[in-house]
């Protein structure tokens, strides 16, 4: 168990050292390709949810590299992404954000939830269908990409997402409009 908490101990700190580094590269530097983004928010969409303070000086969690994500009356979610996942996403100076989501339908509700005890965190999306897609907490946080995977469980009848604290770790709850809990922690897992 020592030998474990000193090997994850030190993956972190270098992990930590390598985005430090990262950091104080400059931004100036723009790669030109194909992008998903579409314009900012404008004045005439109304946001449903905003979820701001995602990565923060003080917290334990891995970087997700996103400042905030925003579901807005039309459906669609706006993540805005900072350092390697800017990066990597956004291929030109016209836009600040990106729509992962988009092609999976239209959204009703978003949450930025933890899972098992690893320090974990994702993006879930509950759609309009009743389904739940996400992305990748292991493609953000090691690759900084943003990859969505639709419909996690396989089921339509989602109405609510809950995140449980337990002792040690983190799980999180499917609720289904039959009242039925569906531990998600698996299908999150890829």
């Amino acid at each position: 168990m020592k030998k474990t908490i000193t090997v994850m101990m030190t993956i972190l700190m270098i992990f930590a050292m390598t985005l430090g580094m990262s950091a104080c590269k400059a931004s100036s530097d723009k790669e030109e390709g194909d992008a998903k983004q579409e314009p900012a928010a404008t004045d005439t969409e109304k946001i449903v949810t905003s979820i701001t303070d995602i990565d923060t000086e003080d917290m334990t969690d891995l970087p997700l590299e996103i400042e905030s994500v925003t579901l807005l009356d039309d459906g669609s979610v706006r993540i805005v992404p900072t350092g390697d996942l800017k990066k990597n996403e956004i291929k030109d100076d016209k836009t600040d954000a990106i729509f992962p989501f988009k092609e999976f339908g239209r959204v009703k509700q978003i949450y930025l939830v933890r899972f098992g005890n690893g320090g974990y965190r994702t993006v879930l999306a509950l759609m309009e269908d009743g389904s739940l897609s996400a992305l990748s907490a292991k493609e953000l946080i090691e690759d900084h990409i943003a990859v969505v995977k639709p419909n996690i469980s396989g089921r339509d009848n989602y109405v609510s997402v809950e995140e449980v604290k337990g002792e040690d770790s983190y799980q999180v709850i499917g609720k289904t409009e039959d009242g039925e809990e569906i531990e998600l922690d698996f299908s999150l897992n890829f």
